[in-house]
């Protein structure tokens, strides 16, 4: 009991040193003080009297502090309003006020702090609620419990005791932006001491992780209030049922407000989505239109991308009517448009949205599309690089270098290999940030490109019989040097590989909405699609031996040349959906996947370039053929 004391008291001592004798006055001090003044000058007079002394000591004593800090911030007192204001309050405590009159001119001084001194009253990202969880357990749980009652092992003789976060009081009115101030500046007075080792990231998880304890255990299915970031980290949840009005669902929707940033079933993707496209359009508003285009990419990439693969299976066509909508709404913001135009196509993103929420919450995927889904993704992913390896094949067996072929079998055999070991470690990738597989497609795409444009002009170099007899007498005979085994290995393990990251990204997110039978029906779909490609490949590999060499090249040549102009538009894509190119729509829907065409015109001319240049050498390789006969 002794060791408890001694340890309230030097904890006490210090929490009144570090507001008392700021080295560098903090507005933060300044809206955490309004925040408690606001909410317990009640508990110290009534009616003009003061029912508890030490209550009314402790409000002087904050009053002072926020006089004290608010004279040393310049965005503060440079407000002569703000710092009249300050003094009103101040004499309104000494003169003991009514709670109700202090409370309202302290929550107005606590938005006009945050207005001057410009706080950020919200995460940059979204809280990260399981290392909220991890972070509670290391530095809360001693005093809070390990559940957060208020029960923990050093908890007993503290005065006051340490916060029960599912006291109905406390749940009602609290937001993470209190619980965030709470942890990084602590409480004078008390044993909540300032927890200054602890970034902003890591007090933002915590704060928002302690708001979702007493909703643990509550349905998270029902959509939640539509709030942006801002507001879900400033609104206590009393304001925001108010603002659902008489809604059955209130208690529910804040549940699933509060889960945001969960994992697992209670993390909504869509529901970030939307999150993050009402922060967007308030920065919009705001004239902060670089910060809205940020929250705008990352509405796509962490609300929606993660569920492209189950929407393609269940409504064919919707992620593209999405992602144009997105695009669009991007390149408003990157063009500075009305507020009433960025607002109407949020909305208009909403009522897509609301299509998706709607069959999700009907049914889970039926076997027969589970089956669908499952063969036209690894059909459709499959066929490009079998495309590729087929024509590598072709070519170095009419070749006859055997030798070389090896090295194309090793290179799709090591993409293959890395596939798998993708799949066995898929919960890592699903945790992969949107971003990082939007980049890690577009980079593999581009340098698709740039070896097919290569291998696409070797090819052709040597369509023509005369030069290509000249090329059998003096390098066949020597066999293809050590560089070039390594090129056709490289072309073959990127053409596979970037397939094969794609299946598993999607077919891992179908998967774990499958039950064991569905997961059986689902398999069967992709042994079949397998199945055909085996059988396509067969057939193209013995077919291509019956075409003349010189033919065989010219066609292989421009098939390249093909491949090379569609993966510049998907690799552009990529990068566009990462927000490492901009986005400017064209006027028309036009998008066909299959070609890399899609609405923007980054996309476009980078293809028409391509194609452009195609042309330029091909000409130029003619005439200079010309010259030479």
């Amino acid at each position: 009991m002794k060791n408890v004391i001694t340890t309230v008291l030097i904890l006490t001592l210090f929490s009144f040193l570090s507001y008392g004798q700021e080295s560098k006055p903090s507005p933060q001090v300044v809206v955490h003080l309004l925040d408690y003044l606001a909410k317990d000058y009640g508990g110290a007079v009534r009616d003009g009297k003061v029912i508890s002394e030490s209550e009314y000591a402790e409000q002087v004593e904050f009053a002072k502090i926020v006089g004290t800090n608010a004279d040393g911030v310049e965005e503060l007192k440079a407000d002569q309003t703000f710092a009249t204001e300050i003094k009103a309050l101040q004499q309104m405590i000494s003169s003991k006020a009514s709670a109700d009159d202090v409370g309202k001119l302290a929550r107005k001084l606590q938005q006009d702090a945050i207005r001057l001194a410009e706080i950020d009253v919200a995460p940059r990202s979204l809280p990260d609620l399981p290392n909220g969880a991890k972070l509670f357990q290391t530095n809360c749980a001693s005093c809070h419990g390990a559940t957060g009652h208020g029960d923990g092992p050093t908890a007993k003789g503290l005065e006051p005791a340490p916060a029960n976060f599912f006291d109905s009081e406390l749940v009602w009115n609290s937001a993470p932006y209190k619980f965030y101030n709470t942890i990084r500046l602590g409480v004078p007075g008390t044993a909540m001491a300032a927890f200054g080792q602890l970034s902003d990231k890591e007090i933002w998880d915590l704060a928002f992780y302690l708001k979702s304890l007493p909703f643990a255990g509550l349905n998270h299915t029902v959509a939640p209030a539509k709030l942006g970031l801002k507001e879900a980290a400033t609104m206590t949840d009393r304001e925001i049922a108010t603002s659902l009005g008489d809604s059955d669902d209130v208690k529910a929707s804040i549940a699933s407000l509060r889960a945001i940033g969960s994992t697992g079933d209670r993390g909504n993707p869509l529901e970030i989505a939307e999150l993050l496209l009402n922060e967007s359009l308030t920065a919009a508003k705001s004239g902060d239109f670089t910060k809205a285009n940020d929250f705008a990419l990352r509405a796509y990439l962490e609300g929606i991308e993660p569920l492209e693969p189950k929407m393609r299976a269940n409504l064919p066509g919707l992620v593209e009517e999405i992602e144009s909508l997105m695009i669009g709404y991007r390149s408003s913001l990157q063009k500075r448009e009305s507020a009433g135009k960025i607002e109407g196509q949020k909305k208009e993103i909403f009522g897509k949205l609301d299509e998706v929420k709607k069959l999700f919450a009907e049914s889970k995927m039926s076997p027969g599309v589970a089956f669908g889904a499952a063969f036209s993704i690894f059909l459709r992913e499959g066929f490009e690089a079998v495309l590729i390896i087929v024509i590598l094949i072709s070519i170095l067996r009419a070749m006859d270098q055997p030798r070389a072929v090896r090295w194309v079998h090793f290179g799709w055999v090591a993409a293959i290999t890395v596939g798998i070991a993708a799949w066995f470690a898929s919960g890592l990738l699903l945790s992969m940030s949107g971003l990082s597989r939007e980049l890690l497609e577009g980079v593999i795409s581009l340098l698709a490109v740039v070896v097919l444009i290569y291998v696409g002009f070797w090819l052709h170099r040597y369509a023509e019989m005369k030069k290509w007899r000249s090329f059998l007498e003096t390098k066949l005979k020597a066999g293809l040097g050590r560089q070039s085994y390594f090129a056709l290995a490289l072309v073959a393990f990127m053409a596979v590989f970037r397939e094969a990251f794609e299946v598993v990204l999607f077919l891992r997110a179908i998967w774990i909405d499958l039950d064991q039978s569905g997961q059986n029906i689902a398999g069967a779909g992709i042994l079949s699609s397998l199945a055909i490609l085996i059988v396509l490949s067969y057939f193209a590999i013995k077919e291509s031996k019956k075409l003349p060499l010189g033919m065989l090249f010219e066609v292989c040549s421009w098939m390249m040349m093909a491949l090379a102009i569609i993966l510049i538009g998907k690799g552009i894509h990529s990068l566009q959906e990462a927000g490492f190119v901009g986005a400017d729509a064209v006027g028309i829907p036009l998008r066909i996947d299959l070609l890399g065409i899609y609405p923007s015109y980054q996309t476009l001319v980078a293809q028409l370039v391509l194609a452009s240049l195609f042309a330029v050498l091909f000409i130029s390789a003619r005439k200079s053929t010309s010259t030479a006969h």
